[in-house]
């Protein structure tokens, strides 16, 4: 801490910070004032979700964009920029989205309507089989989320789970099933609160989905859990099943054979559309070396990200040991096949607008204030559906890039953090 001048220099992200209340409120402007070294692309700010730890993130600073000396259009708080100016505005872009390549528009912080329906898809005859573990993946920890398609048939899904019991907790498991952004379903398992003193793995039961005569189209299918749920199975006739942005692949016992550059062995292989790919472990057994496209990614330590760029439309991940997380910002899957993802591709703080041959970006972000060598922004967050715990309220602010001992001098100086707060009083709330 800089004494002098109240400022506090952060040279690893995420960083978090609480505030308590003693009421709760329906809204909180946040005013983070800040210096940086340069080297970071993006600087997000984020809300507590829920109690899995999800956070809604906010955009703070975006220098990709900032940088971009494109066509620039703004209505009503969303940005288009475009290589060439082709729209005279962004409803014209919206309206015309659709005929444009998908490849080519980039979006941040702003959400496109997603791809309704694949064309030429044709249902396949009799049973497949998507299963976890199959001969060569491993089971699944924790909580996730995923994309399947149906035509013309039911949506069928058989979940099998197991408790590890380390924590104390209820390990309760949901399951919706979404279309449109609209639940269509939703399943619950109740713990039974069974093997947490010996701390044993146990059976946690099943989820079954057979739903017929639904629309034709994507539907997501989110399994709410903690991390002493393992997912043992998942049975299903669907032919596309593509995990969003994380996953755990659970079980350390379970092993693939080694890898070597340049020869790939049967280890467990997983295609994916995300421009880089960030892999972590908690557990030292699981230290190896990943190949993304046949490219090293050296999990070296515990308890730490390791990333490499893809800048690719597919990329194949090869490992050897299981007990990994893996993320990124797209989706996953454990055949080529069953690989699709109905959203606009993302932009990450490794996003490269020439070599991606994108054409247009389209954003909510508006540019921090600059004053001086110190930048200052303001962000909302609706508080009504925030996580609140013991009276707190949870913010994260996030640095893609921003590692400890890296060997990289960056760093983000964080002068004064300002939080208004708005909501009925308790007087307001007895009187309505």
């Amino acid at each position: 801490m800089d004494k002098k001048n109240c400022a506090q220099k952060i040279i690893g992200e995420p960083i978090y910070f609480n505030l308590n209340t003693e009421r709760t409120f329906n809204e909180a402007k946040v005013t983070l004032t800040y210096r940086d070294s340069g080297q970071n692309n993006i600087m997000e700010m984020g809300l507590q979700a829920d109690k899995q730890k999800n956070y809604w993130l906010k955009s703070l600073e975006n220098k990709i964009i900032d940088k971009l000396n494109w066509n620039k259009i703004e209505d009503n708080g969303v940005t288009l920029l475009q290589r060439k100016p082709k729209f005279t505005g962004v409803a014209e872009f919206l309206k015309n989205v659709n005929n444009l390549k998908r490849e080519e528009i980039l979006t941040y912080q702003y959400d496109l309507p997603v791809l309704k329906y694949i064309q030429g898809y044709k249902t396949e005859t009799g049973l497949l089989r998507h299963s976890v573990p199959r001969n060569d993946i491993p089971p699944l920890r924790g909580a996730y989320q995923f994309y399947t398609y149906i035509k013309n048939e039911p949506l069928n899904f058989n979940f099998t789970f197991s408790d590890l019991n380390i924590n104390q907790d209820a390990d309760n498991i949901k399951i919706t099933v979404y279309h449109d952004n609209a639940p269509v379903a939703e399943k619950e398992l109740t713990d039974a609160r069974g093997g947490e003193e010996r701390r044993e793995k146990i059976s946690a039961g099943e989820l079954n989905f057979n739903l017929s005569n639904l629309p034709e189209g994507f539907y997501k299918i989110a399994v709410s859990a903690d991390d002493d749920v393992i997912t043992e199975k998942i049975d299903s006739s669907q032919q596309i099943i593509s995990f969003i942005n994380r996953i755990w692949l659970a079980d350390p016992a379970f092993s693939f054979p080694p890898l070597t550059k340049g020869r790939i062995k049967e280890g467990l292989t997983l295609y994916a559309d995300a421009p880089e790919v960030t892999i972590s472990t908690l557990n030292a057994a699981s230290l190896q070396t990943v190949l993304v496209n046949e490219q090293e990614l050296k999990l070296a330590e515990t308890y730490r990200q390791f990333s490499l760029p893809t800048r690719q439309a597919k990329s194949k991940i090869y490992l050897e040991k299981s007990d990994v997380i893996i993320s990124g910002a797209g989706v996953f899957s454990f055949s080529d096949g069953s690989l699709y993802n109905p959203n606009y591709k993302k932009m990450t703080k490794v996003s490269d607008v020439d070599a991606e041959k994108i054409n247009y970006v389209i954003t909510a972000y508006p540019p921090a204030q600059t004053t001086g060598e110190w930048k200052t922004k303001t962000v909302s967050f609706d508080l009504t559906k925030a996580f609140r715990y013991e009276n707190n309220y949870s913010f994260m602010i996030s640095v893609p890039g921003l590692i400890a001992d890296d060997q990289v001098e960056d760093y983000v100086e964080i002068k004064n953090i300002k939080v208004e707060l708005s909501g009925k009083t308790l007087w307001q709330k007895l009187k309505n």
